[in-house]
Order: C-alpha cells, then structure tokens, then sequence
C-alpha cells in the first residue's frame, strides 16, 4: 500500500513539473513575441486608435445629456435618522 501511495505521488510531481515546464515555454514564447514586436508601427497605430476614440467619445458628449444637474439631486437620508425621526 506504501508502495502504491509513492508512486501516485511521484506521478503527480512529474505532472507538476511538466505543467510548470509547459507554462514557462509558454511565458518564454510570449517574452519572444513582445521582443520582435515593431514598436515605431505600434506606436502609430496605437495613436491613431486613442483619437479616433477621443474623436467618438467628443462627438458623443457635446450638447446636452440625460443627466439632471447637480443642484436637482435628491439628498437621501440614511435609514437610522429616518426611523428616529418617525419615532418622535
């Protein structure tokens, strides 16, 4: 029985450590893949991606909203003052 408990616990290290070296092949691709990325065609692109939202998101906001104004919100009170006040 002692026998068949260290080999199912040596079978699950090994898993263990062929899971970890799988994920750090992995992490090691993506490492890779960060490095060769061309920074100056990103940049550009990423630049031209934020104003165009920039532009979207200005389009969408001037003019009037659905939003009432500040001055017209209710005050809510919270319920502890509420139930004294019903109280006296």
């Amino acid at each position: 029985m002692a026998k068949n408990e260290t080999t199912k616990t040596k079978s699950l290290e090994e898993r263990g450590v062929k899971a970890l070296e799988s994920i750090a092949g992995s992490i090691g691709d993506i490492n890779d893949w960060v490095y060769e990325l061309d920074a100056d065609m990103w940049q550009e692109r990423l630049e031209w991606y934020l104003n165009e939202f920039y532009q979207i998101a200005k389009t969408k906001t001037v003019g009037t909203t659905n939003r009432p104004e500040r001055g017209s919100e209710r005050i809510q009170e919270n319920t502890e003052t509420q139930g004294e006040e019903s109280k006296s």
